[in-house]
């Protein structure tokens, strides 16, 4: 199958990592049964402090995170169905949008999501985080990351719209977002029902005008 791509629709863009899989969970529990340890992913309540908390380095925690996605993807588990991402493609082009530096992950990547949903999707690796505002054509970003929701927050002329799950590391921010651009919603499939919602919504409203036109 090649890339699953619905032209006419409004781009959404979904990160990966916190948001379609479960990726912290199971690098934690590789860790704890590499080194015989109980930790637990409420530990990571600030990204880069918890991540050394737990991982004890940076660089442990990244060693670990390449040898996962590289080695042993069948371990991470997603955070939705096949069905519930299937809904959203009737709705929108969905981009799938990841911060990683090793463009061999666009591969490991790609037959993760091949493995989990059964579909071929367009991928986007951006060296920075905040890529994700500035680059491509997103009407709404799915996404657990708190410098985003920060970035939009503090934007003036941002058309964007980030749906935050909630997530550890970002519930300090969540606590004091204040933005019509950023909603904050529970998990991945409370986010995905709201994007949905949000179309429908757009599309009555479309055949509403055409109707009054």
């Amino acid at each position: 199958m090649g890339e699953f791509k619905i032209r006419g629709k409004p781009q959404i863009a979904i990160d990966v990592d916190g948001t379609l899989a479960k990726t912290m969970e199971a690098l934690i529990e590789k860790f704890n049964k590499e080194n015989n340890t109980n930790h637990t992913i409420d530990e990571i309540d600030n990204w880069d402090m918890g991540v050394i908390k737990v991982f004890g380095s940076l660089e442990k925690f990244l060693e670990m995170y390449n040898e996962l996605w590289e080695e042993e993807r069948e371990k991470i588990q997603p955070h939705i169905t096949r069905e519930q991402l299937k809904e959203l493609l009737e709705y929108y082009d969905v981009v799938v949008v990841s911060n990683r530096q090793d463009k061999r992950h666009e591969e490991f990547i790609q037959k993760w999501l091949k493995e989990n949903f059964g579909f071929d999707f367009k991928i986007v690796l951006v060296g920075e985080i905040l890529d994700k505002i500035n680059n491509g054509n997103y009407e709404l970003i799915i996404d657990d990351a708190p410098p985003l929701a920060e970035a939009i927050v503090n934007c003036n002329n941002c058309s964007k719209i980030l749906i935050l799950v909630e997530r550890p590391w970002n519930k300090n921010i969540i606590q004091k977002i204040k933005g019509e651009n950023v909603i904050c919603v529970k998990s991945t499939e409370e986010a995905i029902k709201l994007a949905i919602k949000l179309r429908k919504e757009q599309l009555e409203e479309k055949r509403k005008i055409a109707i009054n036109a």
